[in-house]
């Protein structure tokens, strides 16, 4: 996935620890959220790992260390995802405007009034 991801995600996607799938499944909406996320975290831990960057429940969920070891907790570290997340549930998954949660068919988005429309008029087809 590495070659064909745009660039702001490349290097998250290069930190993704060995045995987790090279795979960030979040839309393009929320890339520009995930770069200055990988910014920060870079700032704050150099040699931070990743496992998984999804969506979920309407929030991008980041799973990741501060470094290779499993003990080493970095508040401020964990407190720059936690903000990330929250942020992510006003920020449109589709486009980046800002957003609202919410349920369609039993699936929880973080959309703008008109990429909810959409999709909802596509659960309806």
């Amino acid at each position: 996935m590495t070659e064909n991801a745009p660039p702001e995600l490349r290097r998250i996607i290069a930190r993704i620890e060995p045995g987790w799938p090279e795979l960030i499944d979040v839309s393009s909406g929320w890339y520009p959220l995930l770069d200055r996320l990988d910014r920060k975290l870079a700032a704050i831990a150099p040699g931070y790992v990743v496992q998984q960057v999804k969506s979920k429940f309407g929030s991008l969920s980041f799973y990741a260390r501060a470094s290779e070891d499993v003990y080493d907790y970095n508040k401020e570290f964990s407190e720059a995802i936690l903000a990330a997340e929250w942020e992510s549930t006003t920020t449109c998954e589709e486009c980046g405007a800002p957003a609202r949660t919410y349920t369609i068919r039993m699936w929880v988005w973080a959309l703008c009034a008109s990429h909810a429309r959409a999709k909802a008029e596509e659960a309806a087809e």
